[in-house]
């Protein structure tokens, strides 16, 4: 019998509850609150990412859901933003899972990609895989994760195609950074986006170049690697369209299909 992928991620929970809540935080943040799960950001007010995010209704606020690196950061930011509003920014205790492949209805739909699975919020669950198990899938996936990819205030929402992965809502009101970002999508291309690859040699080695190349140009520079799959930063203004082969070092890599950027 196959046992569902469950895999406890390297996160932590944020829980913002108070009068007005919803309407202050929605405020700040790249995306409205409309869904019961939503993938948003805290920018700077030159549009950068602080940190990347979920944020999941309760019955009683919010809990925000963030690379366990970021949280510490988020927390102080988001009470810099308090003032005076009656608003508690507290954290929780409860794990944050990943579940794919015959999940059901349990958790939350990954709301970046369905393909992702399902996010689950609970005290503890028995972990049938691992976070990286998780991080293999969604690389196979060609998504974007800030746990491995980036940085906080490292890059834009675009670069790291929250534009195209449900994160950015340009439609609502003001928030943090909005001007920067609703120029980047006005322009007609984003120069730099993250990009999936593949490594064609299955042998690679455990100790490899960053930089990657075509001829002898650079094009790019490889963020996170597991395996032969991993996630790169792509200067789309440099790839040549003649079919020369890319390259990390000695290895011959391919691009995953922008199907989801």
């Amino acid at each position: 019998m196959n046992v569902m992928p469950i895999a406890k991620l390297d996160r932590k929970l944020l829980k913002i509850s108070g009068d007005g809540a919803t309407d202050w935080l929605s405020g700040l943040i790249t995306n409205d609150l409309s869904e019961d799960i939503n993938f948003a950001a805290l920018l700077t007010p030159q549009g950068k990412i602080i940190a990347d995010f979920f944020v999941v209704k309760t019955s009683d606020g919010w809990w925000v859901d963030t690379a366990t690196k970021f949280a510490d950061n988020l927390k102080k930011r988001l009470s810099m933003y308090r003032l005076r509003a009656p608003i508690e920014i507290t954290e929780t205790a409860l794990g944050v899972y990943a579940a794919w492949e015959g999940i059901g209805e349990e958790g939350f739909e990954d709301p970046r990609l369905p393909a992702l699975g399902r996010r689950i919020y609970t005290d503890y669950l028995e972990p049938s895989a691992t976070d990286e198990d998780y991080d293999s899938r969604r690389l196979t996936l060609g998504i974007p994760d800030s746990h491995w990819d980036f940085e906080t205030v490292d890059v834009f929402p675009a670069t790291v195609n929250m534009d195209f992965l449900n994160g950015v809502n340009f439609k609502k009101g003001c928030f943090v950074g909005q001007e920067v970002v609703s120029r980047m999508y006005r322009k007609t291309d984003v120069s730099k986006r993250f990009r999936g690859v593949i490594f064609d040699d299955q042998s690679v080695p455990s100790e490899i170049e960053t930089a990657i190349k075509a001829g002898t140009r650079v094009v790019g520079e490889l963020r996170h690697r597991r395996g032969a799959k991993g996630m790169a930063l792509i200067r789309h203004d440099r790839l040549p369209d003649d079919g020369t082969t890319l390259t990390v070092g000695a290895t011959e890599i391919k691009l995953l299909d922008a199907t989801h950027t």
